[in-house]
């Protein structure tokens, strides 16, 4: 594990007024609760607008979170709408960090959505951004090569750190400071540094190859079943479709008319029985039956 470069606390509402004056000298940085969930003022951390005050008054460099409630891409989008309407002016020198621990939290790649969903929007309007979660969520639920190139806040609790690129730790939710209980953190990396000359944009060529794969293979998958009944081929193809099947006599499911019939398909394969009723228009159905059915003539140089 490597050395720490700075040691700080992360704060919200529910620590209440903080003599942040008094922790001067005791810390390094601050990360600070922005809100949760959307968009809604009434959802803005309490002592957000406070907290940020009193680290700017005393030279305490500060980072910003903001806790997520989202289910889908829509609500990741209004809390990034609500972080940012938040950083208004502000240059949030330890990062900004999408917390990820409620249970309503979906799960697979529609967790992985709602992080790429904010964590883009941050990174268009020019804040560092990372993920903040648990060690046991990172190395389930968000260990997926579509995040590789997020940093991450790591809460492991304990002597010692498991996730060795972790750029925060969050290390203690029970370190006393001036006879007050916080959440202990400690970095890794000179962010105001980082943040400060906007060395943080770009991505290794291993994380963008890692990441072109793992969403070429997202779009195959999703593309695999597009079409799940004849119903829901388009308009320009149904038809064709639907005659194909009737004369190869393929199977599917469903009851209640052809449209339910269910065939999963992909785009390719619509277009592949496009292209067979055209050649069943040009030969005639019972010719083009009867070239379905002949056997293919061997060669005669391997007889």
């Amino acid at each position: 594990m490597p050395s720490p470069l700075a040691s700080g606390i992360d704060i919200s509402q529910f620590n209440g007024n903080v003599d942040i004056a008094a922790l001067r000298d005791k810390v390094d940085f601050i990360i600070i609760r922005c809100g949760y969930g959307d968009d809604y003022p009434s959802q803005d951390d309490t002592q957000y607008r406070a907290n940020v005050r009193k680290c700017l008054d005393n030279g305490i460099p500060f980072g910003v979170y903001l806790y997520s409630y989202a289910r889908n891409p829509t609500m990741a989008s209004s809390e990034a709408r609500h972080t940012l309407r938040l950083l208004e002016g502000l240059t949030p020198l330890y990062g900004v960090w999408y917390d990820l621990e409620d249970s309503t939290l979906p799960t697979g790649q529609a967790l992985i959505d709602n992080c790429l969903t904010y964590c883009s929007a941050l990174r268009q309007a020019g804040y560092y951004c990372g993920l903040y979660a648990s060690l046991s969520w990172m190395r389930t639920r968000l260990n997926s090569p579509r995040l590789a190139h997020l940093d991450r806040w790591v809460a492991q609790w304990g002597p010692d750190l498991n996730w060795p690129d972790a750029g925060l730790w969050q290390y203690s939710d029970r370190g006393i400071i001036n006879g007050r209980v916080f959440d202990m953190n400690r970095a890794f990396r000179d962010y105001p540094a980082i943040i400060g000359k906007g060395e943080w944009t770009d991505m290794t060529k291993e994380q963008v190859r890692e990441l072109a794969r793992e969403e070429a293979q997202r779009a195959v998958r999703e593309n695999e079943s597009r079409y799940r009944t004849i119903g829901d081929v388009p308009g320009w193809a149904r038809q064709q479709v639907e005659e194909v099947y009737r004369r190869l006599e393929l199977t599917g499911s469903g009851t209640g008319g052809e449209d339910n019939t269910q065939i999963d398909a992909s785009p390719t394969y619509v277009r592949v029985l496009v292209v067979l009723h055209r050649l069943m228009e040009a030969l005639g159905p019972e010719a083009f039956m009867r070239a379905l059915e002949k056997e293919p003539e061997q060669d005669a140089g391997n007889s």
